[in-house]
């Protein structure tokens, strides 16, 4: 279970964050390999699933015992009510999900089978916000993850808004930026960074986040199958990923993210941190879709 926090009131209560990411419906298409343009191609299987970076990060964080508070709309459709139905029936938190008239976004994931998957979405209500979801303003929340996707909202002003007042309330903000981070508006991306305390690019999107670095940011560059690098002020070192059987990769990104953070949040130092964070990671990968439902120490046993 989670670390048990002091509570004011005498009691304990459980590891929690907010979680700044859309929720979506993910539409999987099995194929063999992508047609060349022009060309044809078949699909050998589909199935559908809940989505969005933010439900494979929260999913992670609630295995590993915290509790994590999604900030999403999702539209008044068929699609949001079986994404709202999957989310209470598998005990995530809608605190911070709220429905509006509109559609939910879904997005086509074409898996090949190596695990490689190419993504093309349509988007939603996922991408509103205001501040008027966080009802409670965040209160008693110390944690919180923000994906680049989310950031790409019409509305980015009042969320980096709400972000810096959490980070002045002494928040720690781990920013995921997403492949689309080159299409965020470059002074929102910027506060974005100036605020977080931890960011985990990727090796295509560490030159876009780079001349907003400070060294006052732990950075995770994360290199896929051979590990990654993390940056600490002066120092760095190496981690290398567990080596297992590869089913899909899509969440895999996300799943780290949130290992990491929730090592944090307990309170382990940042090398054990980021271990946790490539477990998880490597969990997810042998799973078939963006996230699965387990405990740590039954898959230990497994690895």
């Amino acid at each position: 279970m989670g670390k048990r926090i002091p509570d004011p009131s005498g009691g304990m209560r459980m590891t929690e964050c907010v979680i700044f990411g859309g929720l979506l419906l993910d539409k999987y298409f099995e194929i063999e390999e992508l047609p060349e343009r022009g060309q044809d191609g078949f699909i050998n299987g589909e199935f559908e699933c809940v989505g969005g970076c933010s439900v494979n990060m929260a999913v992670t964080f609630d295995n590993l015992g915290g509790k994590a508070h999604i900030v999403s709309y999702i539209g008044k459709d068929q699609t949001g009510q079986s994404i709202m139905k999957y989310m209470k029936e598998h005990h995530l938190s809608t605190r911070y999900v709220r429905e509006r008239e509109g559609t939910t976004g879904y997005c086509m994931v074409f898996l090949e089978p190596d695990g490689e998957r190419t993504f093309l979405t349509k988007t939603g209500m996922e991408l509103n916000f205001s501040k008027e979801i966080l009802s409670d303003e965040l209160k008693g929340i110390r944690y919180a993850a923000v994906t680049g996707y989310f950031l790409l909202n019409d509305q980015t002003e009042h969320i980096v808004q709400v972000l810096e007042a959490f980070h002045r309330d002494g928040g720690y903000i781990l920013f995921d930026p997403s492949p689309l981070v080159g299409s965020i508006d470059q002074e929102l991306l910027r506060r974005m960074i100036r605020i977080s305390d931890m960011v985990t690019p990727n090796t295509s999107e560490i030159g876009v986040v780079r001349e907003w670095l400070t060294g006052d940011q732990v950075v995770i560059l994360k290199r896929g199958e051979l590990g990654g690098t993390v940056y600490e002020g002066n120092h760095s070192f190496d981690y290398l990923p567990l080596v297992v059987d590869t089913v899909d990769t899509t969440g895999a990104g996300d799943s780290f993210a949130a290992g990491a953070l929730f090592g944090i949040a307990e309170g382990k130092t940042l090398a054990e941190s980021v271990r946790l964070g490539s477990l998880t990671s490597a969990i997810t990968v042998g799973i078939n879709g963006p996230h699965g439902f387990w405990k740590l120490e039954d898959k230990l046993k497994e690895l």
